[in-house]
Order: structure tokens, then sequence, then C-alpha cells
């Protein structure tokens, strides 16, 4: 493990640390709340339709964005990368949705949740790029 830390060009910042952290529980917990009642949002369904019934969607496309952004930001891969990694797994979400039924029922409305977490991934690591990370400190 010493090794690999050796090699990563940059350092998360502490609230960006967090923030990762955090982002992954509410999006583990909505996962979840597909299946628990406890940790359901009350009357979501009220506002968006059919919510939980998505929610796959928007939670796979946020950690595979932000999990594998996140270690590329701190690996110091070009930001370039991560937009054209955002613009592959919105096409895939798309096709996947429109064109394959393979263990799928094809839903347009699936792809735009798989979208809408994708955008979000792409903002939390556009700021944590900006803002988040400082240049590791070589021993």
């Amino acid at each position: 493990m010493g090794n690999f830390l050796k090699n990563l060009k940059y350092t998360p910042k502490i609230p960006t640390a967090l923030g990762f952290i955090l982002l992954l529980f509410i999006f583990f917990a909505l996962f979840l709340g597909r299946k628990y009642d406890a940790i359901k949002i009350k009357n979501i369904d009220t506002l968006l339709p059919d919510f939980y019934s998505h929610i796959s969607n928007f939670t796979i496309s946020y950690l595979i964005l932000a999990g594998i952004g996140y270690f590329w930001l701190m690996a110091g891969v070009t930001f370039k990368l991560i937009i054209a990694f955002s613009i592959v797994l919105v096409i895939c979400n798309f096709s996947y949705e429109l064109f394959i039924s393979i263990l799928n029922t094809p839903d347009i409305i699936d792809a735009y949740y798989g979208l809408a977490g994708t955008i979000v991934a792409y903002l939390f690591l556009h700021i944590s790029y900006k803002y988040g990370f400082k240049p590791t400190i070589e021993q």
C-alpha cells in the first residue's frame, strides 16, 4: 500500500475526502431504499413516480464515474479523460436502455436516471478537480 500512495500525484483535501465518503453513503442508502422501507425517502413517489424502480441506474452511474474518476484525479489523469469517460458512460447507458434487451426491459426513464447520476458524479469530480486536491508531498 505504501508504494501505491507514493505514486499518487495528488492527495484529496479533508473536505473532498469526507464529501466523497458522504456521497457514497448517500447513494448506497438510496440504492438500498429499493428493498428496505426504513431508509426509503417518504413520499418521494409523489414527486418522482417510480423513483425506486429507476434509482439503480442513478446510483450505478454515479458510483462508476465517481469511483473511477476520483482515483484518476489522485493519479493525475487529465480531466479531459474524465469528460470522455462521462460521455461514454451516458452513451452506454442510453444504448443499453434503448437497444439491448438482455437482462433488461428497455426503458428511457432508466436512461434519464443514469444520465442524472452521471451528471451528479461529474459535478462532484469537476469541483474536486478545481478545489479539492493538493499535490502529494514526496518523502
